[in-house]
């Protein structure tokens, strides 16, 4: 029903969601670029329900304020203090371990002001935890979002980004001027 109401909302604005997600796949980082603006995070719900995930995303600790913490628990957010090095690759550890399905969402750039590069930290947490990596892409010119099928990085990021660059080089941005594909 959730992805029903989804689908029909993101219809009524243009948008619509293209590809299916694997079912087989039942944990895996997810990569969601370009995040550019706040729509991005709505648009993205709505996404996530018509793909039919279970996915939590990272979102930094200080949206986590009284008033406000209930709704990002609520929407799947997992706080994460930027400024410091955290445990978070043992914490998702820990968490296949228990038998949890673990779909983490990771946007790259980290914010949606414009960045010199993206950050890895996604790439390196799925080697860590074996997972394989699915990039999600949102194109507003096109109104829609797009998936690839799963990745599993093989440890040479330098080859394996070339994958990630090709296949968020074709996006549109909510905000073009705060989009740099370059990782």
């Amino acid at each position: 029903m959730k992805a029903l109401i989804s689908k029909w909302v993101l219809a009524i604005f243009g948008w619509k969601v293209k590809g299916l997600y694997a079912d087989d796949i039942k944990n895996c980082i997810i990569v969601v670029a370009p995040h550019t603006s706040n729509w991005d995070f709505i648009w993205g719900i709505l996404a996530r329900n018509v793909y039919k995930l279970k996915a939590r995303y990272l979102i930094k600790d200080s949206f986590f304020k009284p008033g406000m913490a209930w709704f990002f628990r609520w929407t799947g957010g997992i706080p994460v203090n930027r400024s410091q090095k955290t445990d978070l690759t043992e914490r998702l550890k820990a968490m296949l371990k228990s038998g949890k399905k673990l779909q983490i969402v990771f946007t790259p750039e980290g914010t949606r002001k414009r960045v010199e590069k993206w950050k890895t930290g996604f790439y390196y947490v799925a080697i860590d935890t074996g997972l394989p990596i699915v990039m999600h892409g949102i194109d507003y010119a096109k109104k829609e979002f797009t998936t690839h099928p799963p990745f599993y990085p093989s440890g040479n990021w330098e080859e394996d980004k070339k994958v990630f660059e090709a296949f968020f080089a074709d996006k549109t941005p909510g905000n073009p001027e705060g989009f740099n594909p370059v990782f």
